[in-house]
């Protein structure tokens, strides 16, 4: 997501056309609706790619960085979301952004800073498909799409290929045995398990049930899942390290598509993010924390 918006700024100024960077460098932890680091590219025209937060704010935003284009200028604002400035704004959802304008023209100091945002808002977590069929096809698109890098494990070489997955951090075709050994599965990184069936599926669970990822979801049935859950106690696994596991996997929204699977996995997946990243939304009011509990304790 981030890669797409900036390449398409590197292609604006290749094409000697000149944009402002617009950055939200300070955001209050009350109520604002995109948080520092939040950018966007205004165009001379006004036409705007990326976004910090939408709505008038946003609007005023574009406004200003494209009054500081015509002069080829940078710049610093201060936005208020106060119930006090709602009038000025629009507005009413509190606390306050500070942003800063960036001019950028065709040349080595402004593609050095657009490699360094690039750099900035690269993936920190990196989801590992294990799988590589039609829902894993859908749900690689839709991570792309949020901000996820993504890795593709699968044992056949038709289902583990950079045709199915060009956009991939990395694809391997190798047996399930021996995962640990060779790839290394951090706190921040997210497990997904889809294999042909449920004894590949067992094979990759109790290898990833030993890493320190945020994340382990495994596709399919209840009965399904029941009777790897108990393979794996007999394993010597506790009932507390197989209860790090979601499965089924996906929040339930009645998915039927592998579309619709993979939002429905995806949307997980960006909730569990949410914990690690500590946003506000995700901490205390949301009823879905009630199904979560004892998994989102990263």
């Amino acid at each position: 997501m981030f890669d797409d918006i900036i390449e398409r700024a590197f292609e604006y100024l290749e094409a000697n056309e000149d944009l402002e960077l617009v950055e939200i460098v300070e955001s209050s932890t009350i109520g604002t609706p995109r948080k520092a680091g939040a950018f966007m590219f205004v165009d001379i025209n006004a036409e705007s790619f990326g976004t910090v937060g939408g709505g008038n704010v946003e609007y005023q935003a574009t406004l200003y960085a494209k009054e500081l284009l015509s002069k080829k200028q940078n710049g610093e604002k201060k936005y208020e979301l106060s119930q006090a400035a709602a009038e000025n704004i629009g507005m009413v959802c509190g606390g306050d952004n500070l942003m800063k304008f960036t001019y950028l023209t065709n040349g080595e100091k402004s593609k050095a800073i657009l490699n360094e945002l690039k750099e900035k808002n690269k993936s920190k977590n990196t989801v590992y498909i294990f799988g590589g069929g039609h829902v894993s096809m859908e749900l690689a698109k839709t991570l792309r799409y949020v901000g996820f890098e993504y890795a593709v494990w699968d044992d056949r070489e038709n289902f583990a290929n950079r045709e199915r997955f060009p956009e991939a951090k990395e694809v391997i075709c190798e047996p399930f045995e021996n995962i640990l050994n060779r790839i290394k599965i951090t706190k921040n990184d997210m497990v997904v398990v889809m294999t042909r069936g449920h004894v590949y599926d067992y094979m990759v669970e109790k290898q990833v049930l030993k890493s320190d990822a945020a994340y382990i979801g495994v596709i399919g049935s209840n009965s399904k899942n029941k009777v790897i859950r108990e393979k794996l106690l007999v394993d010597g696994y506790s009932e507390k390290e197989i209860n790090r596991v979601c499965a089924p996997i996906g929040i339930q929204i009645a998915a039927d598509t592998p579309e619709e699977i993979a939002i429905s996995i995806a949307a997980e997946i960006i909730m569990f993010r949410s914990k690690l990243e500590g946003r506000r939304k995700i901490m205390e009011n949301n009823p879905l924390l009630n199904i979560y509990k004892g998994k989102l304790s990263v």
